[in-house]
């Protein structure tokens, strides 16, 4: 190919490359961060939330991949449903994790004062949030009995 073709089809071809580096970058994120493991062992249920809480900010997985202002956090009566906007992980659908395999933990950050969620008995999954946030959930769960002390361990 020359130059001269390769300038004059590349206001085509830029939003082809740009859209299969997004894809390819959004889907990467997705597995360093955990997230389509823990869509496979915590699938999604159709439980209205108590709270949603929409543009959070958080940490996934164990390299702390850095999710700002995209993801969703719900309550329900249940557990906590986890999602992100679609834009940001096409392939990363919603999940729900009951109050019996979450336990949360207190953490000095960079940041501030933060709340790390450790989801399922091995901890397999890891969610770091704000302490601000992890109290308003902690508020909106309060009163139902299935959350035990899964959120209680992170407010002051």
């Amino acid at each position: 190919m020359t130059p001269d073709l390769i300038l004059r089809y590349l206001p085509l071809l830029f939003p082809f490359f740009f859209a299969a580096m997004w894809l390819g970058v959004t889907t990467l994120l997705g597995f360093l961060s955990g997230w389509f493991a823990l869509m496979e062992q915590y699938p999604d249920r159709d439980e209205k939330p108590l709270l949603q809480l929409n543009w959070q900010s958080g940490m996934m997985g164990g390299i702390g991949v850095n999710m700002r202002n995209i993801l969703k956090i719900g309550v329900c009566p249940s557990g906590l449903r986890i999602g992100m906007l679609r834009v940001f992980g096409l392939f990363c659908r919603d999940f729900f994790v009951p109050w019996r395999d979450i336990s949360a933990a207190k953490k000095d950050w960079f940041f501030g004062p933060m709340t790390e969620l450790r989801f399922g008995k091995t901890g397999m999954g890891r969610l770091l949030i704000y302490a601000k946030t992890a109290e308003r959930l902690t508020i909106a769960a309060k009163g139902w009995p299935e959350i035990g002390n899964a959120l209680k361990e992170s407010k002051s």
